[in-house]
């Protein structure tokens, strides 16, 4: 037999479907917050005529994220994996988390169900055609 310390007990590992079903429930909402608390800011008529093509809207989101997790203890790893304590890279983890659900929420608003800022859905139309002509620029004139 080996010395205790080598002995690890398999249902430590055991996962609380409930009490990950609230973690991820969570998240899901802090995400709805934290994209609606940006679109504020990125979906002004100000921000799209001047920063608009820029990628800082994912650092803020980040960094907000991060913000609400280290402030609220919110470690979603520890909750699940049933961690004697929350952790700053648990915390860290969870605010990436929440702030990529923040982008697939802005894309459940906008895409699903149709809640999207009149100025932002111009900014972005006209955006997708910039990008279009620009793929498509390169080809055409190579056939001719």
């Amino acid at each position: 037999m080996s010395e205790e310390g080598d002995i690890v007990d398999p249902n430590l590992f055991a996962i609380d479907w409930e009490q990950t079903g609230e973690v991820l429930v969570t998240i899901v909402v802090l995400a709805f917050f934290v994209e609606r608390a940006l679109a504020l800011v990125f979906e002004n008529q100000w921000y799209l005529e001047k920063l608009g093509a820029s990628h800082v809207k994912e650092l803020v989101a980040f960094l907000l994220s991060a913000l609400v997790c280290v402030r609220w203890r919110i470690d979603a790893l520890s909750v699940i994996l049933h961690g004697d304590r929350m952790t700053f890279l648990g915390e860290l983890l969870t605010a990436g988390v929440i702030a990529g659900g923040s982008k697939a929420s802005l894309k459940l608003f906008r895409d699903v169900m149709g809640v999207e800022n009149d100025q932002a859905k111009i900014e972005r139309k006209k955006n997708a055609t910039a990008f279009e002509s620009k793929v498509t620029a390169p080809a055409s004139t190579e056939a001719k």
